[in-house]
């Protein structure tokens, strides 16, 4: 259920209810998972993913997902979600865990079963994200 009196990072008037109704607060106990893109945690490793135009869109796409970080709910969805192209085997990646609260923002789950969209809040900090380096096989 969308938070009304929360402020997100990304600005969200995009014509639709977004976040999306279904979408839930963290309990602050589940671990998220997100490839740290550059081995450092920064406000920037957390934005949302441009869409790819040489890629279909997936079904449930739309102008509030575009707003959305992606993030997975298990270290296996994110390494079959992303790094599943020959070009990563054997390469170290930087892997960050995040632990959301409820002030952190709102989540779905899109598309793949590990796979969930969250709509960032302003009050997350990013300093609280633990990383782990893991080589792709």
């Amino acid at each position: 259920m969308a938070e009304e009196s929360m402020t997100y990072f990304e600005d969200l008037d995009v014509g639709i209810t977004c976040p999306h109704e279904d979408a839930f607060a963290p309990d602050g106990k589940k671990v998220f998972y997100r490839y740290i893109h550059r081995d450092v945690v920064k406000s920037e490793s957390f934005l949302p993913t441009k869409p790819n135009p040489a890629k279909p869109l997936p079904p449930y796409h739309d102008a509030c997902i575009e707003k959305a970080v992606s993030l997975f709910d298990h270290i296996d969805g994110l390494i079959n979600g992303v790094f599943k192209l020959p070009h990563h085997k054997g390469k170290k990646r930087i892997i960050g865990l995040i632990t959301l609260t409820p002030t952190d923002g709102l989540v779905k789950q899109t598309g793949h079963p590990n796979h969930h969209s969250w709509w960032r809040s302003q009050q997350f900090d990013h300093a609280v994200v633990q990383t782990q380096e893991i080589v792709i096989e």
